[in-house]
C-alpha cells in the first residue's frame, strides 16, 4: 500500500512529454500472451516502468510481470539496420519507420513494410562516424587489404574528404593498383564538388550516419559501388564444370553432349580399350549420345577425360545443387550470413560471400566454391561431408549452448537454426548428404576469393587426402 501511494505521487508530478530536444521512449511491452501495451515511457526504474497508452491512460507494470519490452527505433536518415520478425528470419534493409502499426524500411530504392504485429524488433546499426572510429581502431600494420575496404566504405558514404586522406596514407606505405584508382574517382568527385559555390565538407558528420553533402543531386556523376566491390566471380563454363561433376546418375538432370565432342572422346582416347575402333561401336556411341547421353558422360568419366567436362551441356540442375539452391543460398544462407554486417560486409574477413545478385547463379556458384575450398579451422571445415552436423556452417548456426563450436560472441548475431525453425537444420544437413561425396570430386576451377592475391585450387587426390578424388 505504501508503494501505490508513493508511485501516485510520482504519477502526479509527470510532465506530458519528454524534453523537446529528447524524443520520447516508444515502447511494445508485451506483458502477457493475451495483453499488449503500446505507448510512450513516462518513467522507468529498474523494477517498474510507466507507460502513456495511445489512449492517453497512464499505466505502471512491474518489470519482473513483463514478458518483453521491445524498444521502438527512431532511425537517422539513411540508417541501416536489421528488421527481426516474430517467426525468426529477419531482413536486412535501410530503415525508414518503427512505428505502432508498421516497419518501412528500402532495399535498393526499393521500399517495403512490415505490418508490426508481424515483427519483434528493429535493430539500428551504427552511425557513419561510429563505424569509421571503430573500424579505424580495428587497423594494424601491414592491414592493407582491410584498410582499403576502410577507404571503398568511406567512397560509399560519399565520405570523400576522409576517403583521400585514408589513401594517402594507404599508399604511404603499399603500391596497391586498387587503391591508386580509387583515388582518382574520389579525387574527381571533390574536383566537381568544389565547382559549387559553397564547397560542401565532406568529411562534416552531421550525426546521422551521412555527410552534410549526403542529399546532393546524382549530377555529381558518382562511381557506381559495383566498380569497386568485390566481384569475382566464376565464369559461366566453371558453373557447367561443377554441375558436370555434381551428377548423381540415380537422380540425373537432362544434359547434351554434341557429335563434336564424341569425334574429339574417339580422337583424344582411340588407344583406350573402352573406346570403339571399329565403325559399327563408333556409330552406337554416337547414337548413345543423342538418345542416351548418360551413357556418354559415364564413359567420360571412367577415362577421366577432364578435357571434355566443359563440352557436355548441363541443361537443368543437378539435385544437390538445387537443394543448396532453394533451401540454403535463398533460404538462409544470403538473410542470416551474407549480410554487410556479417560476411557480406567490410569486417567479413577472410570469408566473405557475394551478396549481390545473388539470385544470379554464378553468384551463388561461387558462393558454394568458397563454402567447399575455404579453410577458417583445419579442425572445422565449413562443409563436413563425412559428418555434416560438424560443418562449421551448422555449428556457427546453432545457439551457442547447443554447438559443440559456438559462433564468435559479435553484435547482432542470432541463431539461424531453433527450435521454430527446424526444417532449415534438417534441409541443410539433407543437402550436405546429397552432394557427391564417394568419393568427393575434384573440381578444375580456380578461383581468387576477395582479399586473396593466390588463386585457390581444389585439393588433388593424394594418400593424405583420399576423399579429394576427380572424377
Amino acid at each position: 500500500m505504501v508503494w501505490l501511494i508513493t508511485l501516485g505521487s510520482m504519477l502526479v508530478a509527470l510532465a506530458p512529454f519528454p524534453d523537446d530536444d529528447k524524443l520520447p521512449q516508444r515502447v511494445i511491452l508485451r506483458v502477457s500472451r493475451n495483453l499488449v501495451v503500446m505507448g510512450i515511457v513516462e518513467l522507468e526504474e529498474d523494477d517498474v516502468i510507466v507507460v502513456r497508452d495511445l489512449a492517453g491512460e497512464v499505466k505502471s507494470y512491474s518489470k519482473s510481470r513483463i514478458n518483453r519490452i521491445i524498444r521502438l527505433v527512431d532511425p537517422a536518415p539513411e540508417q541501416d539496420g536489421i528488421i527481426v520478425l516474430l517467426n525468426g528470419q529477419s531482413q536486412e534493409g535501410r530503415i525508414i519507420e518503427d512505428s505502432f502499426t508498421r516497419v518501412v524500411f528500402e532495399i535498393e530504392g526499393i521500399r517495403s513494410e512490415f505490418r508490426r504485429d508481424v515483427v519483434d524488433y528493429v535493430l539500428l546499426e551504427p552511425t557513419t562516424e561510429e563505424n569509421y572510429r571503430r573500424f579505424k581502431e580495428s587497423l594494424r600494420p601491414n592491414m592493407q587489404a582491410r584498410h582499403f575496404r576502410l577507404c571503398q566504405w568511406l567512397f560509399e558514404k560519399k565520405q570523400y574528404e576522409l576517403a583521400r586522406k585514408e589513401l594517402a596514407e594507404l599508399l604511404g606505405h603499399s603500391n596497391m593498383d586498387e587503391a591508386r584508382k580509387l583515388l582518382t574517382f574520389v579525387d574527381a568527385q571533390l574536383t566537381m564538388m568544389n565547382r559549387d559555390t559553397s564547397p560542401p565538407k565532406a568529411d562534416a558528420f552531421r550525426g546521422d550516419g551521412e555527410s552534410e553533402n549526403s542529399n546532393k543531386p546524382a549530377a555529381t556523376g558518382i562511381v557506381p559501388l559495383k566498380d569497386l566491390l568485390p566481384d569475382q566471380l566464376l565464369t559461366k563454363r566453371d558453373v557447367n564444370i561443377i554441375k558436370v561433376m555434381e551428377i548423381d546418375f540415380r537422380q540425373p538432370p537432362a544434359i547434351n553432349i554434341s557429335p563434336d565432342t564424341v569425334r574429339k572422346l574417339i580422337e583424344t582416347y582411340r588407344m583406350d580399350d573402352r573406346v570403339p575402333v571399329s565403325p559399327d561401336g563408333q556409330t552406337r556411341l554416337f547414337r548413345a549420345a543423342a538418345e542416351r547421353p548418360l551413357e556418354v558422360l559415364r564413359l567420360l568419366f571412367e577415362l577421366q577425360a577432364r578435357d571434355l567436362y566443359p563440352e557436355v551441356k548441363v541443361l537443368t540442375e543437378p539435385r544437390s545443387l538445387n537443394l543448396f539452391r532453394q533451401r540454403i543460398h535463398n533460404t538462409w544462407l544470403i538473410n542470416s550470413c551474407a549480410t554487410r554486417r556479417c560476411h557480406g560486409g567490410l569486417e567479413a574477413g577472410r570469408f566473405f560471400l557475394h551478396r549481390k545478385g545473388y539470385k544470379n547463379e554464378r553468384v551463388r556458384y561461387t558462393n558454394f566454391l568458397i563454402l567447399d575450398r575455404l579453410e577458417l579451422d583445419p579442425e572445422w571445415p565449413l562443409i563436413n561431408y563425412q559428418q555434416p552436423r560438424d560443418s562449421l556452417i551448422i555449428q556457427h548456426g546453432l545457439r551457442r549452448d547447443m554447438a559443440r563450436k559456438p559462433h564468435p560472441d559479435v553484435r547482432g548475431w542470432r541463431a539461424v537454426f531453433t527450435k521454430g525453425n527446424s526444417r532449415l537444420l534438417e534441409n541443410t544437413i539433407l543437402w550436405i548428404q546429397s552432394m557427391m561425396n564417394d568419393p568427393r570430386p575434384a573440381y578444375p576451377v580456380e578461383y581468387i576469393p576477395p582479399g586473396s592475391s593466390e588463386p585457390v585450387k581444389n585439393q588433388s587426390p593424394s594418400p593424405e587426402n583420399p576423399n579429394r578424388t576427380s572424377r
